[in-house]
């Protein structure tokens, strides 16, 4: 049976919509324990055990009625807790419609269309849910779906879980032009009697900008193979060396057929917040919203609220996002180099897929065994690079780092490389 809106959460949206009291969902008007708020407010300031405890001791202001006793702020926050709440509790399973426009109005002013906040938008639990709502929406069981690899694990992943096959289609390292290649042919026929195409620009872990003539035999493939592509989107502004991020949805004829998969997780280094959204064709969001809601319901809607600031951020913010990871890429890719590992510069995203034949204590190791000497004689990790295949054996050469951490980590890091040089 195909999944469809919950009746409940359906009844709670008509009450909102005609002002009536909500007594069809199950949660309250009243607040959550203070123990419970201070405990969120502690771990957003605090980020740490170290930092929740400082935030313990930390003094308030003086109390009320002329006590000159300074409070702790835990006292002082408990005091302005207000008695009616609804941030704390259910909202639109699809969002809150604050949070919609400022999606609509971020996408137009860095994606360059403007989805429909109400016909065209859905706020997800991130971007792992907002996918596998895809592609259980959007996908039958025994469909093929097409993935480039390297990829991230979690596409082939869920295809599987949903009764989908993964078509894989293989990203070739050209070392001489120093750039990853698509070749167009294998994609017409992976592509051939397929469902979905998942798209991840900038690309985890090649760090691969798609651009110009890819993206233009992408589209020609969805048009002649009647695809629908799902675009992951999450690295957009962490692009180097002037490449641009392009959204396949603005593509001659595909907006129509181009679901945007995107999140604040890596913009806004709010990995655990797990906030995001699904742009999608309106004839696709009614069963992409079914699935949402019956998975999960809803993302946090305080969460929700503090996302719309985010959004609204001058644009001057996520210009400098780049600047301070090309920064981070230049310690950490110096230090790759210097002990022996070969490297295509990624143009997007923060990962470098490293080629380790070159490093004299790891080439005769596996992948595995490779990662376990970093981690057990170097002090580094980083991720086995067949873990990013499915059909390929190209990931036996590689490891894959990333140069995402603070400045003084990477540099902690770049001093333990150098050691293997």
């Amino acid at each position: 049976m195909p999944a469809s809106e919950s009746v409940i959460r359906r009844m709670t949206r008509l009450a909102r919509r005609h002002g009536a009291i909500n007594l069809a969902q199950g949660f309250t008007d009243e607040p959550p324990p203070f123990a419970l708020v201070w405990g969120a407010i502690t771990a957003v300031l605090g980020g740490s055990d170290a930092g929740i405890r400082r935030l313990e001791q930390v003094a308030g202001w003086p109390g009320a009625g002329g006590d000159a006793a300074p409070a702790t702020l835990r006292d002082a926050l408990e005091s302005l807790q207000e008695p009616r709440d609804e941030l704390n509790q259910y909202s639109f399973p699809f969002g809150l419609p604050e949070l919609r426009q400022a999606i609509a109005a971020y996408t137009a002013r860095w994606s360059g269309f403007e989805p429909d906040p109400e016909t065209e938008t859905t706020v997800v639990l991130g971007s792992t849910e907002g996918l596998a709502a895809v592609l259980a929406a959007v996908g039958r069981r025994g469909d093929g779906v097409v993935v480039l690899e390297p990829f991230h694990e979690m596409y082939p992943a869920q295809a599987e879980v949903f009764g989908l096959t993964p078509r894989f289609v293989t990203l070739r390292e050209d070392e001489h032009d120093a750039a990853w290649r698509l070749d167009p042919d294998e994609l017409r026929r992976a592509a051939s009697g397929a469902g979905m195409l998942v798209l991840n620009t900038p690309h985890n872990p090649t760090g691969k900008v798609f651009a110009g003539d890819d993206l233009d035999v992408i589209a020609e493939v969805a048009h002649s193979e009647d695809l629908v592509v799902v675009a992951d989107e999450i690295y957009e502004h962490i692009v180097f060396d002037g490449a641009r991020h392009r959204s396949p949805a603005v593509r001659p004829g595909m907006r129509e057929r181009t679901i945007v998969v995107n999140s604040i997780s890596k913009t806004a280094n709010a990995t655990g917040w797990r906030i995001g959204w699904v742009l999608s064709p309106p004839h696709l969001t009614p069963a992409i919203r079914a699935v949402h809601d019956t998975l999960v319901v809803q993302a946090p809607t305080p969460l929700q609220k503090a996302a719309v600031a985010l959004l609204g951020m001058p644009p001057a913010f996520f210009r400098d996002l780049a600047r301070g990871y090309a920064d981070k890429r230049a310690i950490l890719g110096g230090a790759l180099r210097a002990a022996g590992f070969r490297m295509t510069e990624p143009r997007g995203a923060y990962y470098f897929l490293a080629d380790y034949r070159g490093v004299r204590e790891l080439s005769p190791l596996d992948p595995l065994a490779a990662a376990m000497h970093l981690i057990e004689r170097v002090g580094v990790a980083a991720v086995p690079g067949d873990n990013f295949y499915g059909r390929s054996a190209a990931g036996a050469r590689y490891l894959r780092f990333a140069f995402c951490r603070g400045r003084e980590t990477l540099e902690d890091a770049a001093r333990r490389l150098r050691r293997l040089a």
